[in-house]
């Protein structure tokens, strides 16, 4: 009797352990829209926030304007913060950011931006990165920003013939702390779509998390038809 209770108790010992298992909350969030054909993942604990804000001041529109009634239309965007009160302000703000956020966004491609469209111009597309981008934001009255130091630089030929950049990058933000951003932009084959990924946390809160940050990045995939 007493080994029979043994194996009993044995048996519902490793049940528990198997039910607590397909009880854990899973390890990343799927971030997908299927219409975009693009998908990545985040890590569950990290909270979405709204970027409608954010994206007008992307886009350049006024928030009343038709023109930005047209560009909520026509984007898809997403953002998550890890941290405990996320907001969109953490993608740009100059404060310290010690907990990381990501940033996705579709948009359509204007005839004239299509004809502008390169390497360099995708490299630029959120900060200033190339020489030249740096030379020309030293001229202007702000005098561009402190610290910078290239980190990557890669190009990217995914299938679908989608063509862009990786780049990671350090900047020297307001409050003398540097911030890391690791930003991915791809076109797809007539440059008529912008498929865009970008990470921002501190350098210290990059170098701490890199592995983590690294798969968010190398998850981002987007399958273009044209």
């Amino acid at each position: 009797m007493l080994r029979r209770a043994m194996r009993w108790g044995a048996a519902a010992a490793t049940a528990g352990v198997l039910l607590l298992g397909a009880c854990a909350a899973p390890e990343f969030n799927y971030v997908k829209n299927s219409g975009q054909m693009t998908y990545f993942k985040v890590p569950h604990d990290w909270h979405a926030a709204d970027t409608k804000t954010l994206d007008d001041a992307l886009s350049g529109t006024n928030p009343d304007s038709v023109a930005a009634q047209q560009r909520e239309q026509a984007w898809w965007s997403v953002l998550y913060d890890a941290s405990a009160h996320p907001t969109a302000e953490h993608l740009v703000t100059g404060d310290e950011t010690d907990e990381p956020v990501v940033y996705a966004r579709v948009s359509p491609l204007t005839p004239e931006a299509q004809n502008e469209i390169s390497l360099d111009s995708l490299r630029d597309l959120f900060l200033p990165v190339t020489d030249a981008a740096r030379q020309q934001a030293a001229a202007t009255a702000t005098g561009g920003l402190p610290g910078f130091q290239l980190l990557r630089d890669q190009v990217l030929t995914p299938s679908s013939g989608l063509h862009g950049v990786r780049v990671t990058y350090e900047y020297e933000m307001d409050n003398s702390v540097l911030h890391t951003f690791d930003q991915i932009a791809l076109v797809n084959s007539d440059s008529s779509k912008l498929y865009e990924l970008i990470i921002r946390c501190s350098s210290r809160c990059y170098s701490d998390r890199s592995s983590e940050l690294n798969d968010i990045a190398t998850s981002f995939t987007v399958r273009s038809s044209s």
